[in-house]
């Protein structure tokens, strides 16, 4: 016989707004809102109308989740960080391997020329840079440009999987926790290793249809301009805030689906959970990414200021400072996936008896 899950709250079946008592053996009468606390039963204020905590109550629960778990999230980070940045250096060696100080020269150069230059004077710069570059390449072995370019493409790869993975890990952890449920670190890890290729594939398509839409709104203030050029640009940057204000809670939604949810097709999901509460997730979704940049644009501006990009040593203390920010907005983030109705596939879940 399948053991049956021990006695907990878990997501109502019937309602997933709600949670459910599950005794052991069967469903039973006592739910509460997935917003509250589970151990409060039916008839506490609020319910399934709202399906979002207040601001208040997420910004608490986001800090409590952190401080909470902040040993087992610090463990996750430490792995990403140190995979980041072997990444990194890797890519970085491949770019000195096979550009040098070629390209930072262009882009300085180019960077510092006055916008009143003349422009033969200004293409002449930019001819004379490009064939620096050029002439390096050209005169690098076929083996060393080969090694330099699978350098820069093998670190670029890793840079950009282990962040993914890192988003997926922290989103297992916070939503098992919300759950009432337990995941370990090399758990949540796991998870997001598998989820990888789903996320990415998820991203690549958000990307196809976000650039189609752009080209889409390019192709009609064009048309516009040949009437007014004022009015084209008036309506282009009205649309353009349009598809980013309807696309942004959906493709967050729908990466958070592919990061944990079920294996349906997660923007269908996503679209599912946003429905009749588009504009209060909106607004939890753009307080929180203000909050994430208000904490980490200073950072990054200060460690600009007084040169912390320029060595290893140095970036390392770069990925340290980031690590409260980061913890802090994708728990807030899928917070509101879960408060949502969002389901967690990665831990167990009752099913319901045959008696009910």
């Amino acid at each position: 016989m399948t053991e049956l899950p021990p006695a907990d709250w878990y997501v109502d079946p019937e309602d997933s707004s709600k949670y459910r008592y599950w005794d052991g053996s069967h469903w039973t009468d006592h739910r509460s809102p997935r917003y509250g606390t589970p151990d409060e039963e039916a008839g506490v204020s609020g319910g399934a109308a709202s399906r979002h905590r207040s601001i208040r109550d997420l910004l608490g629960g986001t800090w409590r989740l952190m401080t909470q778990n902040l040993r087992l999230l610090l463990v996750i980070y430490a792995v990403v960080a140190v995979v980041y940045l072997a990444g990194e250096e890797a890519a970085r060696r491949g770019y000195d391997d096979v550009f040098g100080d070629t390209l930072g020269a262009l882009v300085d150069e180019v960077a510092a020329v006055d916008p009143d230059a003349d422009d033969e004077e200004f293409d002449a710069l930019l001819e004379s840079r490009w064939n620096d570059a050029t002439d390096r390449l050209e005169g690098l072995g076929s083996s060393t440009l080969a090694a330099g370019m699978l350098l820069m493409a093998v670190g670029a790869a890793v840079v950009i999987a282990i962040n993914i993975i890192e988003f997926a890990a922290f989103g297992q952890v916070a939503v098992a926790r919300l759950r009432q449920r337990q995941m370990s670190a090399s758990g949540a890890l796991r998870a997001g290793l598998k989820r990888l290729l789903r996320i990415a594939g998820v991203g690549l398509m958000l990307l196809v249809m976000f650039c189609a839409a752009l080209m889409v709104v390019s192709l009609v203030a064009g048309l516009l301009s040949l009437a007014s050029g004022a009015l084209a640009v008036v309506l282009g940057a009205a649309m353009c805030l349009v598809v980013i204000a309807v696309a942004a809670p959906l493709a967050l939604l729908t990466l958070m689906t592919a990061a944990v949810g079920p294996a349906e097709p997660s923007m269908r999901y996503a679209r599912a959970l946003l429905r009749s509460a588009y504009w209060a997730t909106l607004g939890r979704m753009v307080l929180i990414f203000v909050l994430s940049l208000a904490a980490t644009v200073p950072v990054l501006v200060v460690a600009e200021l007084i040169g912390l990009f320029n060595n290893v040593l140095a970036r390392v203390t770069l990925v340290g400072l980031g690590v409260f920010p980061e913890m802090l907005s994708t728990i807030a983030f899928f917070t509101v996936y879960h408060d949502l109705g969002g389901q967690h596939a990665d831990i167990a879940e009752p099913a319901a008896s045959p008696a009910d």
